[in-house]
């Protein structure tokens, strides 16, 4: 498992599609507005880490997935 850090509106996207302990996850921070979440396995941490442009944070990348999946 790997935990990585993602804004709200990153989490609010996906939040659907998680398991019920992963959407039930505190805030990181109450100043950052961070959700702390958990990947299934390494494997996905580095497809994720993968499919960053430069720049960008992994909430960057699953708001931008999220929108595509959207079209």
């Amino acid at each position: 498992m790997v935990r990585i850090a993602i804004s709200v509106e990153a989490f609010e996207a996906i939040a659907k599609t998680l398991p019920l302990a992963a959407s039930a996850t505190r805030p990181r921070s109450p100043l950052k507005g961070e959700r702390l979440i958990w990947l299934a396995g390494a494997a996905l941490g580095r497809k994720l880490a993968a499919m960053r442009e430069s720049g960008e944070s992994y909430s960057d990348v699953i708001i931008r997935l999220t929108a595509t999946d959207k079209s």
